[in-house]
C-alpha cells in the first residue's frame, strides 16, 4: 500500500508544481518589464550615463576655471625671507642691514590665491569633443541593440515556458492513454483472455507516464525560473498569450535591415572616432592660446588675510614644434583607426552569414513541422488500430505499448519542432535588427 502512496504523492507533487508560479506576463509585458528591471540592461543605460558625462566634461574645458589655494611656509632663507616680507608689505629700512639680509629671523607666510585660467584656442580640445561626441552616439546605438538583444532573450525564455507547458500537456495525455491501455489490460486478464505479464507491462508504462509528469512538471518551473531571470527578477513568471505573428518574407528585406543593425552604427560611429582621433593627435603640434590671472594675498600671522596683496594677469601662446612621443600618438591612433575599420568589415560579414544562417532555418524548421505534424496523425491512426486489435486478441501488448511510445514521441516532436520553428523565426528577426519592433508592433495591434 505504502509503495503505491509515494508515487502518487510524487504525482501530485508534480501537478502542483505550476502553482507556485507568480506573476503572469504576456510577451510584450515580460519584454517592457526586462527593458525596465533586466540588470544587463540598466547596467548599459548607466554606462551611457557615463560617456555623457565624458562629453560635458570635454565641453567644460572649454569655461573658465577658477582655483582657490591656500599656502604656509616658514623660512629663515635669506632670499625667501626677503622676498616673503616683500610680498607681506612689512619691509622697513632695518631689513636692509647687512646682518638682518644674512642672518634674518625666521618668517612664516600665509599665501591665499585666487587664480582664473580661460583657453582662448585649444585644437586639442575641440577634436576630442568630436570624439566624445561620436563615443557617446556609439553606446547610445549600442543601448538599443542590447535591448534587441534583451527582448531576443525574453522571446526564447517565454517559449521555453510555452514549450514545457506543451511538454506537461503532452505527459497528461500520454498518462492517459497509459491508464486506459492499463484498463484494457486488465479487462482481458480478468476474463481469461489476456496474461498477467501483459498487466504488469501496462502497469510499468503507467509508471513511466507518471515519471514523465514530475520531469515535465520540473523541466516547467525551471523554465519559469528562466523567464523571471530574463526579466531581471527571482520568481517565476507565468507565460500568458500567445506568441507573436513574425512575417516570413524575402531574404532581401532581412539583409537590408540587418545592414541597419545598431551594433552595425556603433561600429561606424567609433570608427569615426578613431578618425578624429588621428586629427586630435596631429593638433597636439598647433598652437594653444588662453589667459590666466591671479588675485594673491600674503600675511604672517592669519589665513586669508590681505596684509599685503597683489594681483598678475597674463595671456600666453604655446606651440609645440616637435616632440618624438607625439609622432609616435599619432601612428598609434591611425594603428586603432585601421583596427577600427577592419572590426566594422567583420561585423557586416558576420551579421550577413548570420542572417543567412538564420533564414535557412526558418526554412528548415517550417518542413520539420510540418513533417511532425503528419507524423502525429500517422501514429495517432496507428494507436487505433493497434488497441482494437488488441481488444479483438489479434496483437499482443508489446505491440499497442510500442505504438504508444511512438505516438508520444510523435506528439513530444510537434511541440519541438514549433518551438523551434518560432525561435528560427524570432532569431532571424534579431539577427535582422526587428525584434523589438516587430513584437512591439504586434502588441500595438492587439
Amino acid at each position: 500500500m505504502r509503495a503505491r502512496l509515494v508515487p502518487a504523492a510524487l504525482l501530485l507533487f508534480g501537478m502542483a508544481l505550476p502553482a507556485a508560479a507568480g506573476t503572469v506576463l504576456t510577451l510584450n509585458e515580460a519584454i517592457e518589464t526586462a527593458l525596465r528591471e533586466n540588470p544587463a540592461i540598466r547596467a548599459h543605460s548607466w554606462s551611457v550615463k557615463s560617456r555623457e558625462e565624458d562629453l560635458l566634461s570635454s565641453q567644460g574645458t572649454l569655461f573658465p576655471a577658477l582655483t582657490v589655494e591656500e599656502k604656509y611656509s616658514r623660512t629663515n632663507n635669506p632670499t625667501y625671507g626677503f622676498m616673503a616680507k616683500l610680498n607681506q608689505e612689512r619691509f622697513t629700512q632695518e631689513d636692509f642691514l647687512i646682518s638682518s639680509l644674512n642672518d634674518p629671523d625666521d618668517i612664516s607666510d600665509y599665501e591665499t590665491s585666487f587664480t582664473i585660467h580661460q583657453p582662448l584656442i585649444v585644437p586639442t580640445v575641440y577634436f576630442g569633443i568630436g570624439v566624445s561626441e561620436r563615443e557617446l552616439e556609439a553606446q547610445e546605438a549600442e543601448y538599443e541593440r542590447k535591448k534587441d538583444e534583451t527582448a531576443r532573450a525574453v522571446v526564447k525564455a517565454f517559449l521555453a515556458v510555452r514549450t514545457a507547458d506543451e511538454h506537461r500537456r503532452v505527459a497528461r495525455k500520454a498518462l492517459e492513454d497509459a491508464r486506459e491501455h492499463r484498463r484494457l489490460a486488465s479487462v482481458r486478464y480478468e476474463s481469461g483472455t489476456g496474461l498477467y505479464s501483459d498487466l504488469l507491462r501496462a502497469e510499468v508504462a503507467v509508471k513511466n507516464a507518471e515519471l514523465m509528469i514530475i520531469q515535465t512538471a520540473g523541466n516547467a518551473e525551471v523554465a519559469r525560473r528562466a523567464l523571471g531571470l530574463a526579466i531581471g527578477r527571482t520568481e517565476p513568471v507565468e507565460a500568458a498569450g500567445e506568441m507573436p505573428v513574425l512575417p516570413f518574407g524575402d531574404i532581401q528585406g532581412y539583409l537590408e535591415a540587418a545592414g541597419q543593425r545598431d551594433d552595425v552604427a556603433a561600429l561606424e560611429l567609433r570608427h569615426e572616432g578613431s578618425r578624429r582621433a588621428v586629427k586630435l593627435e596631429k593638433a597636439r603640434f598647433l598652437p594653444e592660446a588662453g589667459l590666466s590671472g591671479s588675485y594673491i594675498l600674503h600675511d604672517h600671522k592669519d589665513p586669508f588675510s590681505p596684509e599685503g596683496e597683489s594681483y598678475y594677469f597674463m595671456g600666453y601662446l604655446r606651440w609645440r614644434l616637435f616632440d618624438v612621443s607625439s609622432y609616435h600618438m599619432i601612428r598609434k591612433a591611425e594603428a586603432q583607426a585601421g583596427e577600427a575599420a577592419e572590426h566594422l568589415s567583420a561585423l557586416k560579414k558576420s551579421i550577413h552569414f548570420r542572417v543567412n544562417e538564420a533564414y535557412t532555418r526558418v526554412q528548415e524548421n517550417e518542413k520539420k513541422r510540418e513533417l511532425s505534424a503528419a507524423v502525429l496523425m500517422e501514429a495517432e491512426e496507428a494507436l487505433k488500430l493497434v488497441r482494437v486489435r488488441y481488444e479483438n486478441g489479434l496483437a499482443p501488448v508489446v505491440d499497442l505499448l510500442d505504438t504508444q511510445l511512438i505516438l508520444d514521441a510523435a506528439r513530444a516532436g510537434v511541440v519541438e519542432a514549433e518551438n523551434e520553428h518560432l525561435n528560427a523565426l524570432a532569431e532571424l528577426y534579431h539577427e535582422s535588427g526587428m525584434l523589438l519592433e516587430a513584437v512591439g508592433s504586434q502588441a500595438d495591434k492587439e
